[in-house]
């Protein structure tokens, strides 16, 4: 049995089998691959000078946690080794923890709607439907009058 692979037409194919190969190679290699930039992780620094001076690389983010004070840092460059980096300042306001002052305060009652409330919403809830029924057979009346005037101008 004959190997195709290596004659320069497939005749099971409408154009040779090599150049057929070279145009999905050359498609594939064109896709412009979008640029991310990565996460470089995390770094304990002590201070926010140390964060600042702290090299990152091109296309890459660091996340700086400071030891001392309440704040985080983020530190980004761009792909270019000339860009300026992006240098992102973040308060971390600790949750407070319940006060016994707050745990044993009764929690205020809640007014529940009664049904008398209920039925008398429903009750407005009704005529107003009515009233959208009233003024739409109105309006369809006006319509219906307006084109046959109209049919009977143009006649």
């Amino acid at each position: 049995m004959a190997n195709y692979n290596y004659y320069p037409y497939n005749p099971y194919y409408s154009q040779p089998y090599q150049a057929a190969n070279l145009q999905n190679q050359q498609s594939i290699q064109q896709q412009p691959q979008p640029q991310q930039i990565h996460n470089g992780g995390y770094v304990s620094v002590r201070s926010e000078d140390e964060a600042r001076m702290y090299p990152v690389a091109p296309g890459n983010s660091v996340t700086f946690i400071n030891e001392l004070a309440p704040f985080i840092y983020k530190k980004t460059m761009g792909f270019s080794q000339f860009d300026k980096p992006i240098f992102e300042v973040f308060e971390v306001i600790p949750k407070k923890p319940p006060t016994s002052e707050n745990v044993d305060k009764p929690i205020k009652d809640i007014a529940y709607a009664e049904k008398s409330d209920i039925e008398a919403l429903q009750a407005t809830i009704e005529a107003l439907k009515g009233d959208i029924d009233t003024l739409n057979s109105k309006i369809s009346t006006f319509e219906t009058k307006k084109t046959k005037t109209k049919k009977e101008d143009e006649e």
